[in-house]
């Protein structure tokens, strides 16, 4: 009751602002810490309403709607014995990777509201320490700690409201920005901006977390700050702060985190089996967001020590610098540890979300090199439309072979004439895929990858397939992406999922499907037996298909541009963490700047001294920046470090709850690129507080001592 009442006082209320102007950029920035910290999160959750609200409208997007069988045919799978296989439910297989897409954007978007907060944490713990003098003197002057709490609570209200207030009006300009860019949080349909609606209570309480961050943040350094030694506080000394200030951590805690690690990679099996694939996954998520955070306990000790060894790398001609800030980083190195982990974090996660994507292109480019390097694929814009008229000016070294249209989402069937399928795979040369269609005729079906795993058939099993046409079971005799592809509009996992059937049982799905002829797969004998005596895969498609006539209901698309349509689409699906992390990116740099600012008006008298010693202006901003380039180096090697493992952990958990074959590799520039971001970030921040260091009047500031 007391603190309420002080902040009302009209001295709380002068002390506070007065506090806010001196401390202006310190203000500025923990004010941007609250407002782009409330905004990110706020953008993804106006995003994935959106995004539902879109998605809602049919049932192959939104997994909420039951999947109508009675539009396409009836699957499953069935050993040679007649015993049914155990197959995955298809919509909870096709909708579930997208579910646990949204929820780690969720997750992303934390990134740059706790940078956020790491910026009014350490904003606070810095300004309470510097102000202990005033403190001190206001208490000596008779005034109640009450009072002198109120300052504190005050200002860290205007700044939390009004960094909440600001965080609010931005999201929306941002969020309707990020929508006409085509940002979704699953990438599989764009969001109107008529269709965009403000979830005012999930907004209103993201907000409402981030002004209380702010009053969290003073709290602790205010009551540390209350219980000082008056006269001690008093007592003039040159250099404020020290090496008696650093916290190092205890042994218990170094034990802990890897014991941490070896207790959950053992159990991490039962995990597994035990709970369904989602719950697994938000458990992942969060031990993985509990051991990233512990993570920055190491920072301090890691600044202490690579920190001295990294000033050694400066220049020799700038020896005064190289020397201030070597003893610096000895002595006061845990002060950057803020900024260093505030970089380490960033980065980390930039890097494991360019990993993950490289690997899922990858993916791409793998399948893409088996099912879509040797054709041309001809396809109608209508679906009742027919892509075989386009046959007779093909050049007449060309195979093709004619398929019928698809049945609808989830279980896709389509069919193809045995010989013209043959002749396809004996134009590539492709000795396992002329094999398969050796012996594919009638009853019999080819089934991809990803349509075997979901119905747990092989070569053997059979494949009944019902309808309004009646049932009939076919037998598997491959399970390949080699052979039977064509493409057609969708998602790339629905277009992956497939079976095909020879043209002579084309009456079984023709209640849901075009006729032979809806679209032609084409391929280059000359290219394939090319290939087969070890030259590319790829037939000149520009020189073969130049006399082509375009025909405006037929589309073509090369097996290349399918592939680049796909790793381009992989990439627009990232789009999204792209943009968190750019939040981020700024909030870090603005951490970095201030964690700068805020150090040298503390060593203000220390910085006066060296330039009465005989510094000059330019060498006092040349130590300041290599101090910024000295945090994005050893944030940028640490974000290294972690982000490695990070992202393996990623496609570990890609691997787990999903059937795509993603591989871990990290290109080498990736690490090197990360590693020079960092710098570039951290030494660009650092320039506004070595411009300030070096206009600093050196007189003024030793007078007091």
């Amino acid at each position: 009751m007391l603190l309420l009442r002080a902040l009302f006082q009209p001295l709380v209320r002068m002390l506070a602002l007065r506090n806010l102007r001196a401390d202006r950029f310190g203000a500025m920035a923990a004010l941007l810490g609250v407002a782009l910290g409330a905004a990110t999160v706020n953008v993804v959750l106006i995003l994935d309403v959106g995004t539902r609200a879109v998605e809602a409208k049919s049932f192959v997007t939104n997994p909420d709607l039951p999947v109508f069988t009675e539009q396409t045919v009836t699957l499953r799978g069935l050993r040679p014995d007649g015993q049914p296989t155990s197959a995955a439910d298809a919509q909870e297989e096709t909708h579930e990777d997208y579910e646990i897409m949204r929820s780690a954007i969720r997750l992303g978007s934390l990134s740059a509201f706790l940078v956020g907060a790491l910026i009014v944490f350490f904003t606070f713990n810095v300004a309470v320490e510097r102000r202990r003098r005033e403190i001190a003197l206001l208490r000596s002057a008779g005034a109640l700690p009450p009072q002198v709490a109120a300052v504190f609570v005050l200002e860290a209200l205007v700044l939390g409201v009004g960094g909440a207030a600001l965080g609010l009006l931005a999201s929306i300009p941002l969020a309707y920005l990020a929508a006409k860019a085509g940002i979704t949080t699953t990438g599989r349909a764009r969001i109107p901006l008529h269709a965009i609606r403000l979830p005012w209570s999930a907004m209103l309480l993201v907000c409402g977390t981030g002004a209380l961050t702010a009053l969290l943040g003073v709290l602790r350094p205010v009551r540390e700050a209350l219980r000082v030694d008056i006269a001690r506080a008093l007592r003039p000394r040159f250099l404020e702060g020290g090496a008696e200030q650093r916290r190092r951590m205890r042994g218990v805690t170094l034990l802990a985190l890897p014991f941490m690690v070896l207790v959950y990679g053992l159990l991490r099996p039962f995990f597994q089996e035990s709970v369904p694939l989602f719950a697994f996954f938000v458990l992942e998520a969060g031990l993985v967001c509990a051991a990233f955070l512990a993570a920055i306990v190491f920072v301090p000790d890691l600044v202490a020590r690579l920190g001295a060894v990294a000033v050694r790398l400066a220049p020799r001609r700038w020896a005064a610098e190289r020397l201030l800030l070597q003893r610096r980083v000895q002595h006061s190195g845990h002060e950057l540890a803020w900024s260093v982990g505030g970089v380490m974090m960033v980065f980390a996660l930039l890097l494991a979300l360019h990993i993950a994507t490289a690997a899922l292109k990858q993916e791409v480019s793998a399948w893409a090199g088996r099912a879509l390097a040797p054709y041309t694929f001809f396809y109608p814009d209508e679906p009742l439309g027919h892509a075989e008229r386009m046959l007779p000016a093909l050049p007449p070294r060309l195979v093709a072979a004619r398929f019928s249209g698809r049945t609808p989402w989830p279980n896709v069937v389509y069919a193809a004439p045995a010989d013209e399928l043959r002749a396809l795979a004996e134009a590539t040369a492709r000795p396992e895929s002329i094999a398969l269609s050796r012996r594919f005729g009638p009853g019999k079906a080819i089934v991809s990858t990803m349509m075997a795993r979901r119905y747990d058939v092989g070569p053997g099993d059979q494949l009944e397939v019902g309808g309004r046409a009646g049932v009939r079971r076919f037998e598997v005799v491959g399970v390949t992406d080699d052979l039977g592809y064509v493409h057609a509009p969708g998602a790339y996992r629905n277009l992956r999922t497939y079976a095909v059937i020879e043209a002579a049982d084309f009456p079984v799905i023709s209640p849901y499907a075009t006729a032979i002829g809806h679209t032609v797969a084409v391929a280059d004998p000359e290219t394939g037996a090319a290939a087969a005596r070890g030259g590319p895969e790829t037939p000149p498609w520009g020189e073969l298909l130049a006399g082509v006539p375009q025909a405006r209901d037929v589309r073509m698309l090369t097996g290349v541009e399918v592939e680049a349509i796909r790793r381009k689409a992989t990439g627009r699906d990232f789009v999204i963490f792209d943009m968190i992390l750019g939040f981020t990116t700024v909030l870090a740099a603005i951490g970095v700047a201030n964690q700068m600012v805020l150090a040298l008006h503390a060593r203000r008298r220390e910085l006066a001294l060296q330039r009465v010693l005989g510094m000059t202006a330019g060498q006092v901003r040349r130590m300041v920046l290599m101090e910024g380039a000295l945090v994005g180096a050893l944030g940028g090697v640490l974000a290294v470090l972690l982000g490695v493992p990070l992202g393996s952990a990623a496609l570990g958990a890609l691997r787990t709850v999903s059937t795509f074959e993603v591989e871990f590799s990290i290109p080498p520039e990736y690490g090197v690129l990360t590693a020079l971001g960092a710098t570039a970030v951290a030494l660009g921040a650092s320039f506004y507080p070595a411009r300030t260091a070096g206009r600093s009047n050196a007189a003024e500031s030793v007078q007091y001592e």
